[in-house]
């Protein structure tokens, strides 16, 4: 193990709830972890306790020297080393094959639209995590990859939810439409607010860019464009807010149909 500076972070997870949840969900994935001499709390105890229990190797460092190998992460004192650089995506097929189409309330995906931010990103995935969503579409080209800032950001969120990724996110919507999905995407200027729509059926939000928002041909196959209402002089919000707004109206009328309004 060295403490030179890496040319990306790219197999590394830093943060306590991150690093906690990966290694109670995916130990296999992990080869080594760093932790602080200092300021022992009882997640990082809980952290010790599992790499013990998994035959993780566990390093203590001194903060400053966390600091060389992740400078300017909030790490929290706490990082491990992934085995293979790449996130574990699923198929498109085997997320579909484990989804019940007439479940209650209906099965929800979100397609992320070349979203770049990495904190957009994980955010995003925590909250889809939180509002039932069974799994995140990812487009491969000119997107954010799955980076230890995701994964702190998703804060332990990324080890539960199903990803893929995909080359062609308009072919992926069509064979989702085939399959009995609805395509909402969520469009700053369109007339059509969310508020307005029963959202009650297999869906797929559709959450663009920070840039450019929801690209065109994504935009022609969606079923729905829809609006999150403002007011004041901004007319957009964040990536990861719209998102956050749109999901939750979905959770709630979903919940409706529960009968836990």
């Amino acid at each position: 193990m060295t403490n030179s500076v890496p040319k990306d972070f790219s197999r590394w997870v830093w943060g306590k709830q991150a690093v906690l949840e990966l290694i109670k969900i995916n130990p296999q994935q992990v080869e080594q972890v760093l932790i602080s001499s200092t300021d022992r709390d009882q997640h990082k105890q809980k952290i010790v306790d599992l790499c013990a229990r998994a035959g993780i190797p566990v390093s203590i460092k001194e903060g400053k020297e966390i600091n060389r190998i992740l400078p300017a992460q909030t790490h929290q004192n706490v990082a491990a080393r992934l085995k293979a650089q790449a996130h574990p995506f699923v198929s498109l097929e085997t997320l579909i094959s484990k989804i019940p189409m007439d479940s209650i309330p209906p099965p929800v995906l979100l397609a992320v639209d070349h979203v770049q931010d990495p904190q957009n990103l994980g955010a995003m995935i925590r909250t889809a995590l939180g509002t039932g969503v069974q799994g995140v579409i990812l487009s491969r080209d000119r997107s954010c990859p799955v980076t230890g800032s995701v994964r702190k950001a998703a804060a332990g969120a990324l080890e539960y939810m199903p990803l893929v990724q995909v080359t062609n996110l308009v072919r992926t919507l069509e064979e989702l439409k085939e399959k009995g999905f609805w395509v909402l995407s969520l469009e700053a200027d369109s007339p059509v607010s969310i508020y307005e729509l029963d959202l009650r059926v297999p869906l797929v939000v559709i959450v663009g860019g920070e840039s450019q928002g929801v690209s065109s041909l994504v935009r022609k196959r969606s079923d729905w464009l829809a609006s999150i209402p403002m007011e004041g002089p901004v007319s957009s919000l964040n990536a990861s807010v719209a998102c956050a707004v749109a999901l939750y109206e979905i959770f709630r009328q979903g919940r409706l149909t529960k009968g836990k309004g």
